[in-house]
């Protein structure tokens, strides 16, 4: 017992170090394309009438914030076995989203637990409500893009896949099943962690709580795309498909999840969309592009913070913060 005691911090630090090395590579390599931006071109593009258009995007990106919030309620609540406060539970998930941008990427799930327990479920309900957010979210996300890809919506570019080819010794369906495999067996792995002691989980009331997580973890991803969509298309003039951004913007979220501490996920997001984008639209739009969206969802997380605080109960806001 106590020999694994002290493997698993061990393991968690070691974990935690690889994320932030993966972070530190992609950060240099988004710093090498943004130091190479043509200055002239990009100030031709920038426009103070954008003002009005990133506004709206921040007031969608919080909105949206609201629908994963609402879905983590009706995860506690399945949970928990009974109803929870709705804007109680709303704020202390908005309220704590600022917490993902301090190193380890796992702050805000901290943070939740805390404040979380203060309304009645316990520390391993909020806990598995985290692994199943990882599951639903990765579900539905394999979901948009397995169908983006199969429609003919989403496709790599010849250099990309190239790459890929060359990585997995040419065998890319083998590469691509691998992947997927991996997948399923994580999701299975989360989805018996978060239910094992849950016989009642799939009740009829139950079910009614996870149909609705769907489709608001479903709009979520939807919304965010259709936001990305709108930088790229609108602002920067890119034609480009609307699927294959929300399934761009899909890929990038479950990066986030899937690196450990990168803080926010930031430079892993930046990474995958300039990877999978300059070699079809050049280096310059995809960068500005996804810098401007980094800028929208930071200023919406910051917004978040107050407009959660307002929900949290009294005694949680005077807690001590973690």
């Amino acid at each position: 017992m106590g020999g694994n005691d002290n493997k698993k911090p061990l393991k968690k630090k070691i974990i935690e170090i690889l994320g932030y090395l993966v972070s530190i590579v992609a950060l240099y390599f988004v710093y090498k394309y943004v130091v190479n931006i043509d200055l002239e071109a990009a100030k031709q593009k920038l426009s103070l009438s954008w003002i009005p258009l990133l506004l709206l995007f921040i007031a969608i990106y919080i909105v949206l914030m609201g629908f994963l919030a609402t879905g983590w309620r009706y995860m506690l609540e399945l949970l928990h076995g009974s109803d929870l406060p709705k804007w109680r539970i709303i704020g202390i998930y908005t309220k704590t989203q600022i917490y993902k941008y301090i190193p380890s990427n796992l702050m805000h799930v901290i943070a939740r637990i805390y404040f979380a327990t203060k309304l009645g479920p316990s520390k391993a309900n909020v806990v598995q409500s985290y692994f199943l957010e990882i599951v639903f979210m990765v579900l539905i996300g394999l979901i948009i893009v397995l169908t983006s890809v199969y429609t003919g919506s989403f496709t790599l570019s010849e250099e990309l896949i190239g790459k890929i080819r060359d990585f997995s010794g040419g065998k890319v369906k083998g590469f691509s099943f691998g992947i997927l495999i991996f997948g399923a067996l994580a999701i299975t792995f989360y989805l018996f962690k978060a239910l094992k002691n849950y016989k009642s989980s799939f009740s009829s009331e139950n079910l009614m709580r996870l149909l609705k997580l769907f489709v608001l973890l479903l709009g979520f991803f939807i919304g965010m795309g259709s936001v990305e969509y709108f930088v790229f298309s609108s602002l920067l003039d890119m034609d480009i498909g609307f699927f294959y951004v929300v399934s761009l913007f899909t890929i990038t979220w479950l990066g986030m999840f899937i690196i450990p501490g990168a803080p926010g996920g930031i430079g892993i997001r930046e990474f995958i969309v300039i990877a999978l984008l300059s070699p079809i639209y050049g280096p310059d739009d995809p960068t500005i592009g996804i810098l401007i969206f980094r800028v929208i969802t930071v200023l919406g997380d910051a917004i978040l913070l107050p407009i959660g605080t307002i929900f949290v109960p009294e005694e949680v806001s005077e807690a001590k913060e973690i």
